[in-house]
């Protein structure tokens, strides 16, 4: 009696397991094969605009189910530039995630996301760049930026330099 409930048990918690969601993939020709998972598409869908929400978005998607990278390159190919762009930042944030990991699993997802991008539309993988060196887009930080600090002292602009004029000496907060 008691095999009989321990594989009554197996089989209902086998029946009672959600099947992953379908995904398609990218042959070695750049053909992608099977249907986008309904998932990535509702996400791309909230976002309209793009923005930094679906890039957020799509860096947890990706970081949770890194199989799905594909989907995800499928469905930007059918978004609008702003969403490309998002998509791609995403996929970038998703791919330093794993790369900082050192388990051989980590570089597989990274590989996997990585693979995916080689068959992306020119706005995703521009997306992709930026999103991979932000320091090419957003400056480098401190420098040339009103506001900056430095040694923790915030200074609120330079000095007016008037090329018919001596020279100007900086003027320094209090406590620098």
């Amino acid at each position: 009696m008691r095999k009989y409930l321990l594989a009554a048990c197996a089989i209902a918690c086998l029946v009672g397991m959600p099947a992953t969601a379908p995904a398609g993939a990218f042959n070695p020709q750049g053909q992608f094969v099977g249907a986008i998972n309904p998932a990535v598409k509702a996400l791309i869908a909230q976002f309209p605009t793009g923005g930094p929400g679906l890039r957020a978005a799509i860096a947890r998607l990706l970081e949770a189910s890194p199989y799905l990278a594909d989907d995800v390159v499928a469905a930007a190919r059918h978004a609008n530039p702003e969403q490309k762009r998002a998509i791609g930042e995403g996929m970038a944030d998703a791919t330093l995630y794993f790369a900082k990991c050192a388990s051989d699993f980590c570089k597989g997802n990274e590989a996997r996301i990585r693979f995916a991008a080689e068959f992306a539309d020119d706005g995703t993988r521009i997306g992709m760049v930026i999103g991979d060196a932000p320091t090419l887009v957003q400056g480098i930080p401190g420098f040339n930026n009103a506001g900056a600090s430095s040694n923790n002292c915030v200074t609120t602009g330079g000095p007016i330099i008037s090329p018919s004029g001596p020279a100007p000496t900086p003027l320094k907060p209090p406590g620098c």
